[in-house]
């Protein structure tokens, strides 16, 4: 019997990630407008998806996330870097909890820099019918797009915290800041010029309290 009940919650948990996996790659339709914050939350970041290696709209920046610490001495801690380490490690052994977590910060970025698809729409559609965007503001910023921010972020925050304790185990940390790097690829014209300079921009973000999370980097 209990065996036969363990099965049977394996299968139902499958069955409910296989759908919830169709619905979020599928494209765009009523169905998915409705759900689409239920289902991101679930899939993003560590279930995510991402084609942006492919046409018709390839990735074109590279992406990277540092954070530094306060602590309680006044003094602040170096950059660390975030990204160059989890790509390292998850390209060491593929078959291990790595592989997931490397995708928070895609996720996060996926979040609070790329428009959702229900966004898109309604700003095409604005524009094709010469609309003033002010009279839908309600649509374009609204709840649900904050609370994908907000959770963004506390992700975001939660899991560089978690690699700061894991650099400075016996350091008293009051806060923490992220910033991210975004570098945009040398363009096809230019990839023969060895003196050509990708453009850079950084994103900062706020400082944060430090909020005790188990260290689970190595």
């Amino acid at each position: 019997m209990i065996k036969k009940i363990g099965v049977s919650l394996i299968l139902c948990v499958f069955v409910f990630h296989l759908v919830i996996t169709a619905l979020y790659l599928t494209p765009f339709n009523p169905v998915k407008a409705k759900y689409s914050f239920a289902v991101n939350a679930y899939m993003e970041p560590l279930f995510s998806q991402n084609w942006r290696l492919f046409a018709p709209n390839p990735a074109s920046t590279n992406n990277q996330f540092m954070v530094r610490a306060q602590f309680a001495d006044g003094g602040t801690s170096d950059w660390l870097d975030l990204t160059t380490f989890m790509i390292d490690k998850n390209q060491a052994n593929r078959f291990t909890p790595y592989n997931r977590l490397v995708r928070i910060q895609r996720g996060a970025f996926t979040s609070l820099y790329q428009t959702d698809e229900v966004t898109l729409k309604i700003s095409q559609k604005i524009e094709e019918k010469n609309l003033d965007r002010e009279d839908y503001d309600h649509l374009l910023e609204n709840e649900r797009t904050q609370k994908k921010d907000e959770y963004a972020q506390e992700a975001l925050n939660r899991y560089a915290q978690s690699y700061v304790r894991s650099v400075y185990p016996e350091k008293d940390i009051e806060k923490t800041q992220i910033i991210m790097q975004e570098t945009k690829a040398v363009p096809f014209s230019e990839k023969d010029n060895e003196q050509y300079e990708r453009e850079q921009q950084l994103h900062e973000f706020e400082w944060v309290d430090f909020v005790e999370v188990s260290p689970v980097f190595d």
